[in-house]
């Protein structure tokens, strides 16, 4: 069980990354507000999940959300990569291709946090 902080602030970066999906589908794509949104959804995870105390883990299941906020540190990593890609990219079908990378990893780091708030 986690805490209900620790609950309420993986549910914002939740909705951060929601945000983020929200803003790549929109068209035309607002290159800003996807760099604030990303921004933000990266500094909440560096600065509140990440300091999140193993305190607030039950012992059973402490390891395993270890296992997924590491794998969502990585995809983190991945997704700002993946955005400056998307910017950089000229061609439509090369457009194209890195918009559907992004979505599939928000789409993973979005099941990574519900996992860890439904079956933890």
């Amino acid at each position: 069980m986690l805490s209900k902080s620790t609950s309420q602030v993986i549910d914002q970066f939740q909705n951060t990354l929601k945000q983020l999906h929200t803003t790549l589908i929109s068209a035309p794509l607002d290159s800003t507000d996807l760099k604030q949104t990303f921004q933000q959804a990266k500094v909440t995870f560096q600065t509140q999940i990440m300091g999140i105390n193993e305190s607030d883990f039950d012992p059973p299941v402490e390891s395993q959300i270890q296992s997924y906020l590491t794998e969502t540190h990585k995809q983190m990593r991945l997704l700002e990569m993946d955005l400056k890609f998307l910017q950089a990219s000229h061609q439509s079908a090369t457009f194209r291709t890195r918009l559907t990378q992004i979505q599939n990893r928000l789409d993973l780091l979005l099941s990574y946090g519900e996992a860890i708030l439904k079956d933890v």
